[in-house]
């Protein structure tokens, strides 16, 4: 465990393979941590991009880093359901204030009735050959992906709607105490 504290606001940096900064997320609240998972919450978001560009979250999201998975999961709250997105990353590491990861490309996007489509493909064959991903880095990103389908497919762990909303709850209940 590191020594992140629920509460504490965070910067979030995801990296690609050439150890590139791409992204940044600013003030990204922890709300908690376990032996397995880092859970993250995100509320209005400030994000950069490596152009430049910025740009704030549109929906209240919390977000799942799994400390031995090669994917993290973003489960945000839409008008029409809980959506996910979810990275094809490296596990993170957490230093200097800082939640960072390589992300390797490809990403699932699952909709509120768990269908799902597999994003950037091309991007992750195109980088796969410029940044020269190891045999095992593709074989370990693919495995990734077989489990997410699994996991959508039994809707079951953060892929269960019931689950995240609880979780969503406990945020909400720690946020009033915080505001009393």
């Amino acid at each position: 465990m590191s020594d992140v504290k629920p509460g504490q606001k965070v910067l979030v940096h995801a990296y690609k393979h050439n150890e590139n900064l791409y992204r940044s997320w600013e003030n990204v609240r922890v709300l908690e941590e376990t032996d397995e998972v880092l859970v993250l919450i995100n509320e209005e978001v400030l994000i950069t991009e490596l152009n430049g560009r910025k740009w704030k979250t549109n929906e209240p999201a919390i977000w799942f880093f799994l400390k031995k998975s090669w994917y993290n999961i973003i489960c945000m709250f839409k008008e029409k359901g809980i959506n996910y997105y979810c990275n094809l990353a490296s596990p993170y590491v957490f230093e200097a204030n800082t939640v960072k990861y390589i992300d390797y490309d490809l990403d699932v996007k699952v909709f509120n009735d768990h269908s799902f489509k597999i994003l950037d493909l091309k991007e992750f064959n195109r980088n796969r050959i410029s940044y020269n991903y190891s045999r095992t880095i593709v074989e370990t990103v693919w495995e990734g992906i077989d489990e997410l389908k699994k996991m959508i497919k039994d809707k079951r762990d953060y892929f269960n709607h019931d689950y995240v909303r609880e979780v969503w709850q406990k945020f909400l209940d720690l946020k009033e105490q915080d505001e009393m």
